[in-house]
């Protein structure tokens, strides 16, 4: 049998190489390493089935979907992002993709094991089976220990927070280390898995023999919990979708509760975890194991595991409607982001960065048209040399390409437009104080 590891390869989050080494460490051997963001193209050496743990966020390129015919997946920590209820940047379309074949397509692997309550009851509202699973970090084994001094971990830690535990640390004779889960995307794309998985388990181990781990870090605070490191969440919302149930499972505040002494956790003598994970995380032990070796057993049954049965014409025909409809969505988002920067632009007129943020704004603008005038006249350069015997299947195959290339784009641009827009936020709530 031959086994699949799904990867985000231009991440910049460490959190998800972290769910990827947690997933390796079940399979007996790592034949293909699968892109999250390219799931629908994957094709093994023989076009045999191949095994794949599908857990990870899913995901910015919702259009992808569903996953390759040579994928026989297993659906646990599952989080299907709603960038809307997330507050994150990016990607205005809900669960589209997850409905129709897309939902056939769940139903056929199902029930799909959630990492989350808001994912499951999403899942379920579109009449896909759902439970929850948990994350699967909540996996991993403790690392080794090792004598590394006596010291606290903050990981992406707001300044404040930091500045307040560095100063009770160094009271009380305590090393403090800092790091980052945020990766130079360019830099790590260049990086082997292999080195990757290694500055994951360097960065577990740091964890492991650490006093206490402070954190508003997901798969900082889930893997530190599994591994029996005492683990404070500080973040600045106790509503985010993502970290229900999570919330109940640490200890965890606000940033003005931390620093206002109206949360109790001493950093320097933590209380140990909480024990509500333990369930879960010998279930997902668990069913992950029986996967895995199920899937060993079930190498000559190409049938039992390309259960979903949809032609690929039908599927190209309906992943070309939606990603119509959605690229419509796209250019209606895109228009309201424009207007907020423009409405920012005119009350921020000078600051001392205004005209070098015009200049980018400009020239993202320029690059953006740009681009989609060029597949536009590829699309229509491709469409004069068709063989006109093929024309039909020949050109649904051309337009699902170049509405890929076009929300690829978009996804990219709104992105940088929301940068923009946080960044002339900024400016206008400082110059909202100074009238005051």
């Amino acid at each position: 049998m031959k086994y699949g590891l799904l990867v985000h390869k231009p991440t910049k989050n460490l959190g998800d190489d972290i769910q990827s080494y947690a997933i390796e460490r079940f399979l007996p051997h790592v034949d293909y390493l699968i892109d999250r963001e390219q799931i629908h193209n994957f094709s093994g050496d023989e076009d045999e089935p191949v095994a794949v743990v599908m857990a990870a966020w899913w995901m910015w390129n919702k259009w992808n979907w569903p996953p390759s015919k040579s994928i026989y997946p297993y659906f646990v920590g599952f989080h299907y992002s709603d960038n809307e209820a997330a507050k994150q940047a990016g990607c205005p379309v809900d669960y589209d993709f997850l409905t129709g074949i897309g939902a056939r397509y769940l139903n056929a692997y199902g029930p799909i094991g959630c990492r989350d309550y808001f994912t499951r009851d999403k899942l379920r509202k579109n009449h896909v089976k759902a439970e929850f699973s948990g994350c699967i970090t909540l996996t991993l084994p403790q690392q080794e220990k090792k004598d590394m001094g006596d010291y606290i971990v903050l990981v992406d830690v707001q300044k404040d927070v930091e500045a307040a535990i560095e100063k009770k640390a160094k009271k009380a004779g305590i090393e403090v280390k800092k790091i980052t889960h945020n990766l130079d995307r360019k830099a790590h794309m260049e990086k082997t898995w292999e080195e990757r998985s290694k500055n994951v388990e360097e960065t577990l181990t740091i964890y492991q023999n650490a006093r206490c781990v402070v954190t508003r870090r997901l798969h900082c605070a889930l893997p530190c919990l599994a591994m029996g490191v005492p683990t404070l969440l500080v973040i600045h919302t106790l509503e985010s979708v993502r970290f229900i149930p999570y919330y109940d499972w640490l200890y965890c505040c606000l940033p003005e509760q931390f620093l206002n002494g109206e949360f109790e956790y001493d950093v320097t003598n933590p209380p140990q975890n909480k024990q509500l994970h333990l369930e879960t995380r010998s279930n997902l032990i668990q069913s992950v194991s029986d996967f895995v070796a199920g899937a060993q057993k079930m190498e000559n049954s190409e049938r039992k595991m390309r259960r979903f049965r949809c032609s690929d014409k039908r599927i190209e025909k309906w992943r070309l409607k939606k990603l119509k409809n959605t690229n419509k969505v796209w250019d209606e988002e895109l228009k309201q982001e424009r207007e907020r920067i423009d409405e920012l632009l005119e009350r921020c007129k000078g600051e001392l960065r205004y005209e070098e943020l015009l200049g980018e704004i400009k020239k993202e603008d320029s690059t953006h048209k740009k681009r989609l005038k060029k597949y536009n006249n590829e699309l229509h350069a491709k469409q004069e040399g068709l063989d006109k015997k093929l024309l039909k299947a020949q050109l649904s195959r051309l337009e699902t390409e170049y509405y890929e290339k076009v929300m690829h784009e978009d996804l990219r641009h709104m992105r940088k437009q929301y940068d923009f827009i946080k960044q002339l936020e900024k400016w206008d709530t400082i110059i909202q104080k100074r009238k005051q």
